[in-house]
C-alpha cells in the first residue's frame, strides 16, 4: 500500500509581518511627536503673541487714562462751580471750587502753588483722582489726605482704569506743572495711600498757562471813551499811587456840578481826572475792550467759566443766581442790554465779578458790584449813595450818564485777584513729556 505524499509545511517565521507593523508605529510616533512639538512650538508663540497683545491692551488703557486725567483737571480748573469731596456740584454756596481747592496764589508774585496736606512728617501736594465703573467715572477731590476713591465695580469683565492728578509750581508767574498718572486698574499709584499693585502704569506731565479773564487792570476808577455826564453826586476815588491815581479818564468832557472825586494823599482831586483824551477817544470799541482783557468780546465770552445771562427781564437775579454757586473764577456776559436794580450786591472782595455787557448796563438804586464793569453803555440812576458803587473799576465804550450818587472806588486788590483767579487754563504747546 503506497501511502499518500505529505503536504509542505512552511517553516518561515511568523513574526516578519508583526516586525513590519511594529516600524510602522514606530514611524507613526515619530511623525506625531514631530507634529506635537511643532503645535507646542506654534502655541508657545501664539501665547506669547496673546500676553504682547495683553500688555500693549493695558499699557494702552494706563496711557490713554492719563490723558484722560490731563483733560479732566483743566475742565475742573476752569469750571467756575463749587465742587463737594466727589468732584460734584455743591447745592450750597460753603464749599470751594477745584481751583480754590487745590491751586492757592501768591498776591505779589503771581505764582501758583498747589494746596498740600500733613501726612505725619511728610508734606503732600493734594491729589484728586477717578477710577472707571461702569460706564462712568467715579472721582474724589479731597481737600485733605489721600482720595478716597470708590471701588471699581461691574461684573462684566469691562477695564477698569484709573488716574490721579497732581500739580507743583513753576517759577513763571501764571503757569502750572500738571502731572497725570493713568493705570490699567484702579491700584498702585493711582490710588495712593492704599497697598496694590497696577498691572501698567504711565505718568504725563504737561505746562498749562493760564488766559486771565482781565489781562490788564483799568488805570482809573471810571474810563469812558465818551463823555461823562453826571446829573447826580457822583463819587470816584482812585488812592492807589501805583496806578496814578486817577480818578476818571475821558474821551470827551467831564460834566457835573455835584461831583465827588478824591484821589492820592496830598493829590489834588481836580488834577485826578484825565478828559478829552485823544487816544482813548480814537480808539475803537473792540480794541478798548481787547486791550483790557486781551481778547474780543466773542472769545472772551467762550472761557469756559463764563456764563452768559439772558437779560430780556430785569436780571439782577439772574446774574446773582448765576455766581452764586461760583468759585472766584466768577465772569459773566450778557448780550445786549442789562437792566438791574438795586437793592442788590454781586460779588465780594474774596470772590468779585468780571460783568460784561454788550449792550447799555441800566443801573437802579442802591447796586453794589465787588469787580468789573464793562459796559457798551452806562446809565445809574437813582442811587443814594453808599453802599451803592462799584469796588473795583467801570469800564464804557461811549458814555457814563445818571442822576444817582453811587460810589465808584478803584480797587487794586480787588482788580488783582479778578487778574489772578479768573479766566482759563490751557496746554502750554510743547510741554509734554511722558518721561
Amino acid at each position: 500500500m503506497i501511502n499518500p505524499p505529505h503536504p509542505r509545511v512552511s517553516h518561515r517565521p511568523r513574526h516578519r509581518r508583526h516586525q513590519r507593523g511594529a516600524a510602522s508605529l514606530a514611524v507613526s510616533l515619530l511623525l506625531l511627536m514631530a507634529m506635537l512639538l511643532s503645535a507646542a512650538y506654534a502655541h508657545r508663540a501664539l501665547l506669547s503673541e496673546q500676553r504682547a497683545s495683553a500688555d500693549q491692551q493695558r499699557a494702552t488703557q494706563a496711557f490713554e487714562a492719563a490723558e484722560a486725567g490731563i483733560a479732566w483737571a483743566i475742565a475742573q480748573l476752569n469750571g467756575p462751580r463749587l465742587v463737594d469731596e466727589r468732584c460734584e456740584p455743591l447745592t450750597d454756596a460753603s464749599g470751594s471750587s477745584f481751583r480754590e481747592r487745590y491751586l492757592s496764589v501768591d498776591t505779589d508774585s503771581g505764582r501758583h502753588e498747589p494746596r498740600r496736606w500733613t501726612n505725619g512728617a511728610q508734606d503732600i501736594a493734594l491729589q484728586p483722582g477717578c477710577v472707571r465703573s461702569g460706564q462712568a467715572w467715579s472721582c474724589a477731590c479731597p481737600s485733605n489726605g489721600w482720595p478716597d476713591l470708590p471701588a471699581a465695580t461691574g461684573g462684566d469683565l469691562a477695564p477698569q482704569p484709573a488716574f490721579s492728578v497732581q500739580f507743583s509750581a513753576e517759577p513763571r508767574p501764571g503757569l502750572v506743572r500738571l502731572s497725570a498718572t493713568g493705570c490699567s486698574n484702579g491700584a498702585g499709584a493711582c490710588r495712593p495711600g492704599v497697598a496694590g499693585r497696577a498691572d501698567a502704569v504711565v505718568r504725563l506731565q504737561v505746562l498749562i498757562g493760564l488766559l486771565p479773564g482781565l489781562s490788564v487792570l483799568p488805570q482809573a476808577a471810571l474810563t469812558v471813551r465818551g463823555t461823562v455826564d453826571a446829573a447826580g453826586a457822583l463819587g470816584v476815588h482812585n488812592g492807589d499811587v501805583a496806578s496814578g491815581a486817577l480818578t476818571v479818564r475821558t474821551g470827551g468832557s467831564l460834566i457835573g456840578t455835584a461831583l465827588r472825586l478824591s484821589t492820592a494823599p496830598g493829590g489834588a482831586a481836580e488834577a485826578s481826572a484825565a478828559t478829552h483824551d485823544s487816544a482813548l477817544a480814537a480808539l475803537a470799541p473792540e480794541r478798548l475792550f481787547a486791550s483790557h482783557f486781551g481778547l474780543d468780546r466773542t472769545r472772551w465770552a467762550r472761557h469756559p467759566a463764563a456764563q452768559a445771562v439772558d437779560c430780556t427781564l430785569p436780571c439782577g437775579p439772574a446774574i446773582a443766581a448765576a455766581i452764586h454757586f461760583a468759585g472766584s473764577n466768577r465772569m459773566v456776559s450778557i448780550t445786549g442790554d442789562a437792566a438791574i436794580d438795586g437793592p442788590l450786591t454781586l460779588g465780594s472782595a474774596e470772590r468779585p465779578v468780571i460783568l460784561v455787557v454788550s449792550g447799555t448796563a441800566a443801573l437802579r438804586g442802591d447796586v453794589t458790584l465787588h469787580g468789573v464793569l464793562y459796559a457798551g453803555d452806562i446809565r445809574w440812576d437813582g442811587a443814594t449813595g453808599a453802599p451803592a458803587g462799584v469796588h473795583g473799576a467801570v469800564v464804557s465804550e461811549s458814555d457814563y450818564r445818571g442822576d444817582g450818587a453811587p460810589r465808584l472806588q478803584r480797587d487794586a486788590a480787588v482788580l488783582r485777584a479778578l487778574q489772578l483767579h479768573t479766566g482759563s487754563f490751557a496746554r502750554v504747546p510743547g510741554s509734554w513729556k511722558d518721561f
